[in-house]
């Protein structure tokens, strides 16, 4: 029987096309979903992980409290430093520093070169690192040094700003070499200095107060327990008073994105959907084809069987073409995926200025993928093979009766699709609102199976009734309408394939563009002000806020007081409270008023209850609304304080600040020169930029392009569907010969034919392409909820989240679908209409 399988497939390669198109969809979709997370996890490794790449540890405060001490100097080792197996405890302690160079003024963050570069992940570009011993040396990113005309061996003068109770004086630094911009988040938009020791205690001073430590890293010796170490780490810090988390690059990736989705691994789940919906659809689509190959082939196995080949070899034979077809399907689904993936990664990378975009490879994912696609193959070829050896040879060989929803076969087919749709339904909405991924999940996936059982009866119908729209063609309208109800089983195959292909791009439109706004109303609410300007003691505030607020791609700004400080001694500062609203991205739901006495914008690691203050002169308590992560001090408005009588003037010995709202919009790489314009407009050279402009832009291109890269293989499985409804549809017109030359011989033109074919298509795809974006809708909201619930309650948007249907797209897709279906109808139109009358009714 391997002969009679291979001539099959030799023979009569048409008949397979479908299937093996069916089989490159679902391994396309599974190999993708795990190059996207290997192509994911690869650009978050560059990007928030970027700094940590070097390392083998790294070690995170819990609280405000700074950690660099743990790690201690090269001449004073931290607790850290002295652990065994531990080769270097690097504290990457960031300050900020109003740079000067010959012909520009810029503001810059200023960090500590490790002993061994690749801790901090460095890529010298043009000359070299300084000595650790030189006390003027510094690098500079490339992209600054490009910007403002700064060379190797040109002098820098960096000017700390840590107050006006700063003891440091300018440094005239010489710039050593130019190094690749880094892109961890936390830095973009920013101007890198990397400082010898010497040099950074320089523009420190020697008190250190300046800057914050926002992790340590530890680089192990060869051999190392890492575990063992990770546990002793954690121990020295507890005995030291401090709170951190131990944890090793990847893990560290992790949590942050993990943070940043509001303690969901959003990434993770989203993934981890997409391909278990794959498999789903890699099943039913190649169970559902490969039943119908078999079907059209009874008539040839029965009479294989009238002439003595048994029921075993009849089923061995259809196994083996299963689980050829199975390898070729599978193999190119995966080399599809790499080359998709790979293409928009690149695309990306330079159309969308994203040089950090890493493409992953994951070749046990795409091991799995081709072992899935055969073996999903060869198990939808077994029942078919089965059911139609258990017919009698001379049974089937007699022509055979469609089943139809009348039919004890189609009562069953029925039942079963009712209940499977209406169960995984349920299912699904109570997965959905308990937060139960698995019930959630696999009751979507039960209700889509039961939905394609049920296409017989509402496709043809929907198809009908859109006929409808056709009628005023004439005898080709009502043809095409006709058609799709006495040939139900025949319309609901040709549709399946696109009706699966647009629910998945309904799906995805519909779960990542309401993806995009929760994620965006988590970044607002993580990244509450995009720029904050810290003046000197000699500004003049008022005057610096209008020419800031005059700045191109600048929306608002709000000029925020001094007046006091918290108990810990954060400052304090007042700002009229619809200024302060104008500028923060996003508050809490049910906060209406930073205005109200006694309510503190305060940032989201405060965990107290109550906020003490001096303020104005006076012991105040304030209640504190948490506002992500602002890191420049605890606003409150200036309404209430007047009241009280204050009369505006600061209270405190620190600069004021400008808290700086830009454009929507606004790209990562316009960050740094805006920071700039707005230093500029401040009227001093000596302001310091902080703030999440930088960071959340970049968060956002990072999903913008994953995003895109998932749309691609949507688009291209649904060209692939497409191709599988022309081949659907060639294979009908042959069915229908002797049908079609009836036609003809009784009046019916060359052109009437062509039309009735191209207009069933037409209909076919169109109502597959609306049926399908209206299923990818729910199912998209019903994954949404399910995984963005605790991102919208972290927004502070509550648990119900608000699906974004992208009605322009999907009325794409449905326009695309129906174009298509016309393109789709040619070949097979014009093959039927060649074919003169006598020789089609001649036709067996």
């Amino acid at each position: 029987m391997w002969t009679v399988a291979l001539s099959q497939l030799r023979t009569q390669p048409r008949r397979y096309v479908s299937l093996v198109l069916a089989i490159l969809i679902g391994t396309l979709f599974l190999a993708a979903s795990f190059l996207v997370s290997a192509t994911a996890q690869a650009t978050l490794r560059a990007t928030l992980g970027s700094t940590y790449a070097g390392a083998d540890l790294v070690v995170l405060p819990g609280g405000s409290k700074d950690v660099s001490d743990l790690a201690g100097t090269g001449a004073e080792p931290g607790p850290l430093a002295r652990l065994d197996g531990v080769e270097e405890a690097y504290a990457l302690r960031m300050a900020w520093a109003a740079a000067r160079a010959a012909n520009a003024e810029f503001g810059a963050a200023v960090m500590p070169l490790p002993r061994d570069p690749a801790l901090a992940g460095l890529t010298v570009t043009a000359g070299a690192l300084p000595a650790a011993n030189d006390a003027r040396g510094v690098t500079l990113d490339a992209q600054t040094a490009d910007r403002h005309g700064v060379a190797v061996g040109d002098v820098v003068t960096l000017a700390s700003e840590s107050g006006p109770d700063s003891t440091t004086t300018p440094v005239d630094a010489v710039v050593t070499g130019l190094t690749q911009p880094s892109p961890d988040p936390m830095l973009s938009g920013q101007a890198q200095v990397w400082a010898s020791p010497a040099a950074l205690t320089a523009v420190q001073g020697q008190d250190g107060e300046a800057g914050f430590t926002p992790h340590l890293l530890l680089r192990l010796a060869d051999g190392a327990d890492v575990p063992a170490v990770a546990e002793a780490a954690r121990a020295e810090a507890a005995a030291a008073g401090a709170d951190v988390d131990v944890a090793t690059p990847d893990e560290a990736v992790r949590s942050a994105v993990t943070q940043l989705s509001g303690g969901t691994d959003l990434l993770g789940w989203v993934l981890g959907g997409f391909a278990a919906l794959a498999l789903l659809v890699t099943a039913l689509v190649i169970a559902n084809t490969f039943q119908v190959l078999v079907a059209q082939r009874t008539r040839d196995l029965a009479l294989l069987r009238t002439i003595g080949t048994t029921t075993a070899q009849v089923r061995a034979s259809v196994l083996t073409e299963a689980a050829v077809v199975g390898v070729v399907g599978s193999v190119l689904g995966a080399g599809l995926a790499v080359a998709i993936v790979a293409g928009v990664a690149a695309a990306a990378r330079a159309m969308l200025d994203l040089p950090f975009l890493t493409f992953g490879l994951h070749p046990a994912g795409l091991a799995v993928s081709v072992a899935v696609g055969v073996a999903v193959t060869v198990l939808a070829a077994l029942a078919p093979a089965v059911a139609a050896t258990r017919v009698a040879p001379l049974e089937a060989l007699r022509p055979r009766d469609e089943v139809t929803a009348g039919s004890r076969g189609g009562r069953v087919r029925t039942a079963i699709g009712l209940m499977l749709a209406l169960g995984g339904t349920a299912l699904m909405l109570w997965g959905v609102s308990t937060r139960e991924p698995v019930s959630a999940i696999g009751g979507g996936a039960l209700s889509f199976v039961g939905v394609l059982l049920l296409a017989r009866l509402f496709v043809p119908a929907a198809v009908r009734g859109a006929a409808v729209l056709a009628r005023p063609v004439g005898v080709p309208g009502r043809l095409a309408g006709l058609n799709a109800v006495r040939h139900r089983s025949r319309t609901a195959a040709t549709a399946a394939a696109l009706l699966v292909g647009t629910t998945l791009v309904a799906l995805f439109l519909t779960g990542g563009r309401t993806a995009q706004e929760q994620t965006a109303l988590a970044l607002d609410t993580a990244y509450p002000v995009d720029i904050v300007v810290q003046l000197p003691a000699d500004a003049d505030p008022a005057h610096a806020a209008e020419a800031v607020a005059a700045t191109a791609d600048v929306q608002a700004v709000a000029l925020a007081t001094p007046v006091g400080a918290t108990e810990n001694g954060s400052p304090v500062l007042a700002t009229p409270a619809a200024d302060l609203r104008a500028v923060v991205a996003r508050l809490p739901e049910g906060v209406t008023g930073l205005g109200d006495p006694g309510t503190a914008l305060v940032p989201d690691w405060v965990d107290a209850d109550q906020v003490r203050a001096e303020v104005a002169g006076a012991e105040r308590t304030f209640v504190p609304v948490r506002a992500g992560s602002l890191s420049s001090g605890v606003y409150v408005a200036a309404e209430p304080l007047r009241e009280t009588g204050w009369d505006g003037a600061a209270g405190a010995a620190v600069p004021g600040q400008l808290l700086v709202a830009l454009d929507p919009g606004v790209p990562v790489d316009r960050l740094q020169g805006l920071s700039e314009d707005v230093t500029r407009a401040a009227g001093t050279g000596a302001a310091v930029i902080d703030g999440g402009a930088g960071e959340r832009a970049l968060y956002a291109r990072i999903i913008d392009a994953m995003l895109g890269i998932v749309v691609a293989l949507l688009a291209v499985s649904v060209l692939i569907a497409l191709i599988g409804v022309a081949n659907t549809l060639s294979l009908s017109v042959i069915e229908r010969t002797r049908e079609n030359a009836l036609l003809r011989a009784l009046g019916l033109t060359r052109g009437g034919l062509r039309g009735a074919i191209a207009i069933e298509a037409v209909l076919i795809a169109a109502v597959a392409a609306v049926l399908g974006c209206a299923l990818g809708v729910c199912y998209g909201w019903a994954g949404a909820q399910l995984v963005l619930a605790d991102l919208s309650a972290t927004a502070g948007a509550g648990t119900a989240v608000r699906p974004a249907v992208p009605w322009l797209e999907l009325g794409l897709v449905v326009a695309v679908a129906a174009l298509a279906g016309l393109a789709a109808s040619l070949l097979p139109a014009r093959r039927a209409a060649r074919l003169s009358p006598v020789a089609g009714l001649a036709a067996v």
